[in-house]
């Protein structure tokens, strides 16, 4: 399965598709951070999932509150989730990948 969703984004990324968020994935689903879908919101925001996973990182709050609401309220938006991961620094995106694998999350992540 992972190297399935792997195969995936290099094709993405190879069609100038490419996210700047990350894919993470539970129980044979994947979603790109930032995903509006009623399924992304689903498995992040009415789980629970991204408030542990946000609980669980050293990002400032005011990141977090940010990246929760962009994620999950009624105004959610990709755009907007973009726009703050590509704002973090490399160590607090990574800080946020890993809090996602401490949940049960894989992630693939392919920097394009």
């Amino acid at each position: 399965m992972k190297r399935i969703l792997a195969g995936i984004l290099v094709l993405l990324c190879g069609t100038s598709a490419c996210t700047s968020t990350f894919l993470a994935g539970k129980d044979g689903k994947g979603y790109f951070l930032g995903s509006t879908s009623d399924a992304a919101y689903q498995r992040f925001c009415a789980s629970g999932d991204l408030l542990s996973v946000l609980a669980d990182t050293l990002l400032p709050q005011e990141i977090r509150d940010k990246l929760f609401r962009a994620t999950c309220s009624e105004e959610r938006s990709r755009a907007a989730v973009k726009e703050l991961y590509g704002q973090m620094t490399p160590e607090q995106r990574k800080d946020l990948r890993t809090a996602f694998k401490r949940q049960g999350y894989d992630i693939n992540y392919i920097p394009c």
